[in-house]
């Protein structure tokens, strides 16, 4: 196995941001790592213009919780969701927030997702739960004139609602509700065909890679893909009996669920297309409903009690850049000599000031195996060896820390 011949920049894999709301978050969704929004109930709707280290209230009309949000750019947008008697509401915003209009949903019945796949053309999934002598309800509405008028493409009496509706493009979508429901289509909603699951469990997200391949999630760690246009569903074990919100990828490799329960929230991470589910993250001390990617590493997640995570390394805690090792006042740390190595190699590095610098090696889930240096040090280049005769075979980590800088780089034991 090779090692990684740059420089790594170590982040915070997931972090807390402060959204000042203790309610429930249930979407989130960003045009750029800098614009986004955050919905959810009693009425909220954060925005913010900075990544997320600020967010604001947008205050828009009372009396309504959001569980969906959409923009098809920084200033066009809507967000979806019900009154507190169950009636459909959707919001229009043509300024990043600032003014959200009311469009006409006289629906006795939720709205709970909303996509679009351009500025013109969307969709809204919905539905009404049953109740004291009032029968389920399931639908799908349809825009082409960018969300000021709605037509209905399915209409499903005494059926259960759909939770989320995913479009790869202006013909082939797939839309997933509870009792483990899937429908798809492949002619922009003109005709719904429903799928078999092969499971009853309720589905809350769902995501189209291509034109077969899709993920669905939903409670007690229930992950189903298809490869086949959703005609046949697989399901695979996440490891895990958490319920899941949403699922996301920013590319064919690379895709997230968040999940949880009332005590904590948990995100999920994949690097090979979702053949396989990593946990990336536990915490946030509540369960985590939606998350959402601009790109590989810059994304962010919500949920119960205000709660928003954040990251810039894609979750995963590194990040390469290359440009540290190009800039003489900046700390640099070299590639370590010979490598792969048997027992001994040599590790070189320089500090363009006086510091306290550390130098750790760590094993591969993290633990401190061996501290080359722990002293303050004057500028200047230095090397160090590194004596792995005690250490088994594998791949390690070695940290620099100098102030508040750091570098980390990869080596391999091989005997």
């Amino acid at each position: 196995m090779l090692c990684i011949a740059s420089a790594i920049l170590y982040g915070q894999a997931w972090y807390a941001q402060t959204s000042e709301t203790n309610s429930l978050l249930m979407d989130v969704y960003f045009t750029n790592p800098n614009l986004g929004w955050a919905v959810g109930i009693s009425n909220t709707i954060l925005h913010t213009t900075d990544g997320g280290t600020n967010w604001f209230d947008q205050d828009p009309p009372p009396s309504v919780n959001y569980y969906s949000v959409y923009f098809t750019d920084g200033q066009t947008g809507h967000a979806v969701g019900a009154t507190v008697g169950g009636s459909g509401r959707i919001r229009h915003t043509t300024d990043g927030g600032t003014n959200w209009d009311t469009i006409p949903a006289t629906n006795a019945y939720s709205l709970w997702s909303v996509f679009f796949i351009d500025a013109n053309i969307g969709w809204i999934a919905g539905g009404r739960e049953p109740g004291f002598n009032i029968d389920p309800i399931r639908t799908i509405h349809y825009t082409i004139d960018g969300g000021y008028n709605w037509s209905t493409q399915l209409y499903q009496y005494d059926s259960l609602p759909l939770h989320d509706i995913h479009l790869l493009d202006s013909n082939i979508g797939c839309a997933v509700g509870e009792h483990g429901v899937i429908f798809w289509t492949t002619d922009g909603g003109s005709n719904w065909g429903q799928k078999t699951s092969g499971t009853v469990r309720h589905l809350w997200g769902v995501f189209l890679l291509d034109a077969n391949t899709a993920w669905a999630v939903g409670i007690r760690g229930t992950v189903l893909y298809t490869t086949n246009g959703g005609d046949t569903w697989v399901a695979q074990s996440a490891d895990t009996t958490y319920g899941f919100g949403k699922v996301y990828f920013a590319n064919a490799n690379n895709g997230w669920i968040s999940g949880g329960d009332n005590d904590n929230g948990i995100i999920l991470h994949t690097t090979d297309g979702g053949n396989s589910w990593t946990t990336q993250y536990t915490g946030a001390a509540t369960s985590l409903r939606s998350v959402n990617f601009t790109d590989t590493d810059t994304g962010w997640a919500v949920g119960n009690l205000g709660s928003i995570m954040h990251t810039t390394t894609g979750g995963t805690g590194i990040i390469e850049d290359k440009s540290l090792i190009e800039d003489p006042a900046r700390l640099t740390l070299a590639q370590n000599k010979p490598n792969p190595f048997s027992q001994n190699t040599e590790i070189r590095f320089s500090i363009p000031y006086s510091e306290h610098v550390t130098l750790k090696v760590y094993n591969i889930i993290g633990q401190d195996v061996a501290t080359l240096v722990d002293n303050k040090l004057e500028p200047g280049e230095y090397k160090v060896n590194f004596n792995a005769r005690a250490l088994p075979n594998g791949i390690y980590l070695y940290r620099l820390n100098a102030g508040n800088q750091v570098l980390i780089k990869r080596c391999t034991i091989l005997r």
